[in-house]
């Protein structure tokens, strides 16, 4: 009978590459998980800033046409502005 005297498996990571692997992983996974949570954000923020470019060009005066009337010299706007 025999007894096996030397290691049944080979040396596996030393303790600081272990730990370098799992600071990198939370690392990846903080800057994945913070990218999804700002970009929604990014989004809106550019919607925001593209309504409030196109806003005033929306808003101009026009010359005086059938939805005004006559003598108010302001168009009727907003929800109702039919029943003056």
């Amino acid at each position: 009978m025999t007894v096996q005297t030397s290691a049944s498996r080979p040396a596996g990571k030393s303790v600081g590459a272990a730990t370098v692997g799992v600071l990198l992983t939370l690392i990846i996974f903080a800057v994945v998980f913070l990218a999804f949570l700002i970009a929604p954000l990014i989004a809106l923020l550019l919607a925001f800033l593209a309504y409030t470019v196109m806003r005033p060009r929306a808003n101009r005066t026009t010359s005086s046409g059938p939805g005004s009337p006559a003598g108010s010299g302001q168009a009727a706007q907003g929800f109702g502005a039919g029943a003056q």
